[in-house]
């Protein structure tokens, strides 16, 4: 039988000395981690491809816009905009910010729990409130890129493009901007927090996003087919069921504008109501995603 000999190896291992960010930080990373997840950032080139392709879907219009103004002396946006106005942008920019966040939510939700790295979560001074906000800053953060970087476009290229001079039409159109940013919170808030909910109660990628797509494609279209059945009782109250357009409800009144399209509005229904079942829904996400969380983590 021969000797066997035990071999001691010094890794060299030190604690960590450096700064502890402690809870503060482990929100920002998680935020700036969820950031990264949902456009590819750090992953592999297919990641990448699908986010940065519906962003540039969502800008491009408004570069091609404001060259139309750079080219053509001839042209004036308020008369010639293929968009109408800042609100009919948003309906256009919000059908890809409603295919993106159906790809985004489940990103960021649905692989931490079957990876079973909530565990690690845990031990870290990151509570389930703290997961649950950083998760939902993210989408928020990402969301907005769609919305704002292609009204900044606009309000600053035509700004730079006025006779009146650039620092005078800033000025002239700084009312645009409060409008602008309500409105991003709208789309946000409206989109997002469905888009979250799914993906908190469903686990699977593929599946959480074909229920978000369809409840808003498909209850939107229900909705519109309800409320113009008038032989049906209570028909205008389907009108609830269009989610993918409450948001555009609500930019029309922000920004003055009126969109006859809109079901909301044909049912007969004021902006303030559209306004009252984006709230509803963001609570009740909030209050689901934060009870599920806490029994998880």
């Amino acid at each position: 039988m021969s000797d066997r000999v035990g071999v001691v190896y010094d890794l060299g291992y030190a604690p960590y000395d450096g700064e502890r960010l402690g809870r503060r930080g482990a929100f920002v990373t998680t935020v700036k981690d969820g950031v990264f997840r949902v456009f590819g950032i750090r992953r592999g080139a297919r990641k990448k491809i699908l986010p940065f392709l519906l962003l540039g879907l969502a800008i491009l219009p408004a570069v091609v816009f404001v060259g139309f103004a750079f080219l053509l002396s001839t042209f004036t946006p308020d008369a010639e905009s293929p968009f109408g106005s800042y609100s009919t942008y948003f309906t256009l920019a919000g059908t890809v910010v409603l295919l993106f966040v159906a790809l985004a939510a489940p990103e960021l939700l649905i692989p931490d729990r079957r990876q079973g790295v909530l565990a690690i979560y845990s031990s870290r001074p990151t509570t389930a409130d703290d997961y649950v906000t950083a998760r939902a800053s993210a989408l928020f953060i990402a969301v907005a890129l769609f919305l704002l970087v292609p009204q900044i476009l606009m309000y600053v290229g035509f700004a730079a493009l006025s006779p009146q001079g650039f620092a005078t039409a800033l000025v002239d159109s700084a009312d645009e901007i409060p409008r602008i940013l309500l409105a991003t919170a709208v789309f946000m808030v409206a989109y997002g927090s469905v888009a979250l909910l799914v993906a908190t109660v469903t686990s699977r990628k593929a599946v959480a996003a074909g229920v978000i797509l369809g409840t808003f494609i498909i209850g939107t279209g229900v909705a519109s087919g309800l409320v113009q059945a008038v032989s049906v009782p209570g028909h205008r109250y389907a009108a609830f069921l269009a989610l993918a357009q409450h948001p555009a409800h609500v930019t029309d009144w922000i920004f003055g504008t009126s969109d006859p399209d809109i079901v909301m509005r044909s049912a007969g229904f004021d902006p303030w109501m559209s306004l009252l079942i984006v709230a509803v829904l963001a609570v009740i996400s909030g209050v689901v995603m934060v009870w599920r969380y806490r029994s998880w983590m």
